[in-house]
């Protein structure tokens, strides 16, 4: 609904409906990805090359299509995070079954491909188009649920069963999810996207303090470690 009355002002063009419809398609080919290298791989590997090359292909794409340059201190704390990433997504037992780790390494890196795609596509409609972000966030989550409902379609008692089971959980998610990315994208509207990008894996920390806190997992050292690369990252961020 905000979406829709935040578009009564705006002037639709080509370029536009481009992008919302492309970010949509990367948004569910991301989602279908990252689901099927869980099915196929170790999740303690395909995990972190996800959330890791990720930002860091962000960047990349960031500094030669966006024309951004970041500087010295910029790369530091980018490379830090990166860095922390990697350490705090870690965990499980290590995988003997070669063709599995190299299952893991392809469905990790197509993942984190597709989070850097989408992440250039959405930087383009709020920094290079100006697009309203809740504009351009609902209309694309509007397309991407056609795009999707198709497959979910397909098997309707799997759908009423998890309707019916998990409705508050899908709920919670349905409004904290959206909200989340939403803020990245206002965030793109005041920070150069290969700052933005690295730095929203951040909720790692958090994630690891709730694992700890509420679902018995560790808090090792290496995950200590992990985020204080993450904090001196963002430090650097700040600074650059």
């Amino acid at each position: 609904p905000l979406a829709i009355w935040q578009a009564q002002a705006l002037t639709w063009t080509p370029a536009m409906l481009a992008v919302v419809l492309g970010s949509a398609l990367l948004h569910a080919v991301y989602s279908l990805v990252l689901q099927r290298g869980y099915q196929r791989a170790p999740f303690s590997l395909v995990y972190p090359l996800a959330r890791g090359s990720g930002p860091l292909l962000s960047a990349l794409g960031a500094t030669l299509w966006l024309a951004e340059a970041p500087s010295a201190r910029g790369w530091g704390g980018i490379a830090l995070l990166i860095a922390g990433i990697g350490l705090l997504s870690r965990g499980g037992q290590a995988e003997a079954d070669p063709a599995r780790q190299r299952a893991g390494i392809g469905w990790g890196l197509t993942t984190g491909a597709c989070i850097a795609a989408y992440t250039l596509v959405d930087g383009v409609a709020v920094k290079t188009l100006a697009m309203p972000p809740l504009v351009f966030y609902g209309y694309s989550l509007l397309a991407r649920s056609v795009l999707l409902a198709p497959l979910a379609w397909r098997q309707p008692q799997a759908m009423r069963r998890q309707a019916r089971d998990h409705w508050r959980a899908a709920l919670l998610v349905g409004v904290l999810s959206p909200l989340a990315y939403a803020l990245v994208l206002f965030a793109l509207q005041i920070a150069p996207l290969s700052y933005v990008a690295p730095v929203r894996e951040v909720s790692m920390l958090l994630a690891s303090w709730l694992g700890a806190r509420y679902l018995g997992e560790a808090l090792t050292a290496q995950r200590l470690a992990g985020s204080a690369l993450m904090l001196l990252g963002v430090a650097l961020l700040a600074g650059a």
